[in-house]
């Protein structure tokens, strides 16, 4: 007697698998009369019930069988849902790359426009030379908001741009505008950035982050609010000399996290709460020093090219009092928002279990570690704190940074490779800010600009702290829509020209780089925000990986407190510095705020018309050079007439 199958089965019927389905679509590897003895079988549940629908036999997996086979019932997979599937994920891809192509077709209908339809405009319509650089920012707008590439690119594209838009007008020929745009990128700043990344270099190697973390994870129960306050105010301090802070942080804290989701010491709302901490205070700490930023370090750079200097106890009386608050404030809206709702273990447990995560590697610090922590804690009182002091021995702070270079891989306490891991990206969003500041000043623009902005009813009668006020609530908006970096590089030369045009150059750019660090309600706002969703999406859970909805919930009362904070506290501390209101006439332009061409022609105008009115007040003569001559000839003459003849 015949099997089920044998009987269900039709003679010469082809067999189909699975796999053969998925293979024959791929490659065509696989056709419907060919049998794939190797693939398992597979047994899958469809949506489609159809009464109609063709069965699979228990007997013969893969093989297909007509309607009204006696045992289609016991059938459980439906070759009608593979082609479903297959078509599925052939529409899919389909999808996947057409958008690949829509999106390939903006970028280079971007760079269309930036590179070919922005210089033909600049070049035959007799743009000025602030329309030009007007231009240049908003193709850096457009190239960054389509993401048409990565951002330390784009900064180096502005010297290029420049160039091409002949930005700095027909007065000079392209190759003097280039040279000039090229020769900016690197300065005294650039040097600067450069040393503070080798001295971060030197506190990472020497294993301080993790020490840091093993001394809280020591004393302080993880999943307690305790650990996070401590860990936040700890983080934003070191974050202050720590370039990647954020980065040498979470790296220290994944393993922990992983391990105390897998053991049930922490929750899932406990590592979104862990997470955004360490994400807010890294984004504070990069106010708190002048080093502790590229966008701090280029507004003191700014102000010092318009002869604005502002010292370090300013600087840090200022900042250091706001961001500690906003961390305190911070962590107290992390804990109502994330509240642990407990794991299920009591408070001896969860010390045993969390006993067991700790840390245990640490660098072992020899006696050549010591000495150069001791070289970089120097270096950043030197760079900072003694920058004036040492101005007659050394000169400007960036010799100092190249010394630092010089001592820490001359000795060979860092390694070839480490000097070409640094962070060279960096490097090149500064270049590309120091060319931008350049263009702002020297073509005119920061003029312009403050001059039509003052010139307005509103902002002529409205008083400075209301300006402030709106420029805080515009800056954090701006920088954490389109990044802190961006922000930086394009908004800082146009604040400190309308700072000195308000005649409040100091406070105005101390406390709009303040607020630039605290816009982070989105996660693409800053670097720190993306390495705490990228780290999230590590820990193996759904329910712990941060989405767009948790950093807006937690970014937007972050943001709107340091609002408040710095228009209230940080001004009135910075009165005490600076000039409690600003005084002069706003709508005269300073002679600092002049392009640099403009000034040198200015004062060589002024010492041509004083040489003149000095000449022609020594050539003209008056009443009383008359009268001295006179005198002096009725003294001298007729003795000279005397002594003319000769004796007898």
């Amino acid at each position: 007697m015949a099997s089920p199958a044998a009987r269900s089965t039709p003679p010469n019927r082809p067999t189909l698998s699975f796999g053969d389905l998925g293979r024959s679509r791929e490659g065509g590897a696989a056709s419907f009369g060919e049998a794939s003895p190797q693939q398992p079988k597979v047994q899958r549940k469809t949506s489609v019930q159809s009464p109609k629908s063709r069965s699979v036999s228990p007997g013969g997996a893969g093989r297909l069988r007509p309607h009204g086979s006696p045992h289609g019932g016991e059938d459980v997979v439906i070759a009608t849902s593979t082609l479903q599937h297959s078509w599925m994920r052939a529409e899919s891809e389909l999808s996947e790359h057409s958008g690949a192509k829509s999106h390939l077709l903006s970028k280079a209908m971007i760079m269309g426009t930036v590179l070919i339809a922005f210089p033909v405009i600049c070049r035959f319509g007799h743009l000025s030379s602030a329309s030009r650089c007007a231009l240049v920012i908003v193709s850096m707008l457009m190239i960054n908001l389509w993401e048409v590439m990565q951002l330390y690119c784009t900064a180096l594209l502005i010297p290029v741009l420049g160039t091409l838009f002949g930005v700095l007008g027909e007065s000079r020929s392209i190759v003097e505008t280039s040279t000039l745009l090229v020769g900016n990128i690197f300065n005294n700043t650039s040097f600067m950035v450069l040393g503070a990344l080798v001295i971060n270099g030197i506190f990472t190697k020497c294993g301080l982050d993790r020490r840091f973390m093993a001394l809280l994870l020591d004393n302080f129960l993880i999943s307690g609010s305790t650990f996070l306050l401590m860990m936040m105010l700890g983080g934003c301090l070191m974050c202050s000399v720590l370039y990647s802070g954020s980065l040498v942080l979470l790296a220290a804290l994944q393993p922990v996290l992983r391990e105390g989701l897998r053991s049930g010491v922490l929750t899932p709302y406990d590592c979104k709460r862990i997470l955004l901490g360490v994400a807010f205070c890294s984004n504070a700490g990069s106010a708190l020093l002048p080093i502790s930023s590229p966008v701090n370090l280029i507004s003191i750079s700014l102000l010092g090219d318009f002869d604005y200097k502002i010292s370090l106890d300013a600087w840090v009386c200022i900042a250091m009092p706001v961001m500690m608050i906003l961390m305190t404030i911070t962590w107290a809206f992390l804990q109502l928002i994330y509240h642990s709702r407990g794991g299920g273990l009591s408070r001896d447990e969860a010390w045993e279990k969390q006993k067991r995560m700790l840390p245990r590697e640490h660098v072992q610090l020899t006696d050549w570690h010591l000495i150069f922590m001791g070289v970089g804690l120097l270096a950043v009182l030197g760079i900072t704190i003694y920058a004036t002091q040492l101005e007659p021995i050394i000169g400007h702070s960036a010799c100092l940074s190249l010394g630092v270079v010089v001592i820490v891989f001359g000795s060979g306490f860092m390694t070839k490779e480490e000097f070409n891991n640094l962070d060279w990206d960096i490097l090149a969003l500064v270049g590309g800010t120091n060319v931008m500041a350049f263009l702002v000043r020297e073509t005119g623009m920061g003029m312009k600009l403050s001059d039509q902005l003052v010139e307005l009813k509103f902002v002529e009668q409205t008083p400075y702290e209301l300006l402030l006020l709106i420029a805080l609530v515009g800056t954090v908006c701006t920088s954490g829509l389109c990044g802190h970096t961006i922000t930086g590089v394009l908004l800082i030369p146009l604040v400190v020209a309308v700072g000195i045009k308000l005649h409040a150059a100091e406070e105005t750019t101390i406390l709009l780089a303040m607020a630039i660090p605290c816009g982070m309600h989105f996660a693409h706002s800053s670097f720190d925000n993306v390495l705490a969703q990228d780290s999230s999406r590590t820990l193996g859970r759904k329910s712990a990986e941060l989405r767009a909805k948790d950093f807006r919930m937690g970014g937007l009362p972050v943001s709107a407190s340091a609002v408040v904070l710095i228009s209230t506290l940080g001004y009135k501390i910075s009165t005490y510095f600076f000039e409690a209101t600003p005084k002069g006439n706003r709508h005269e332009t300073p002679d600092k705020l002049m392009p640099r061409v403009a000034r040198e022609n200015a004062n060589a105008m002024m010492m041509l018309i004083d040489v003149g009115h000095a000449k022609a007040n020594a050539s003209t003569p008056t009443w009383e050079s008359w009268l001295e001559r006179a005198a002096t000839w009725a003294r001298s003459g007729p003795r000279r007439k005397l002594r003319s003849c000769p004796r007898k």
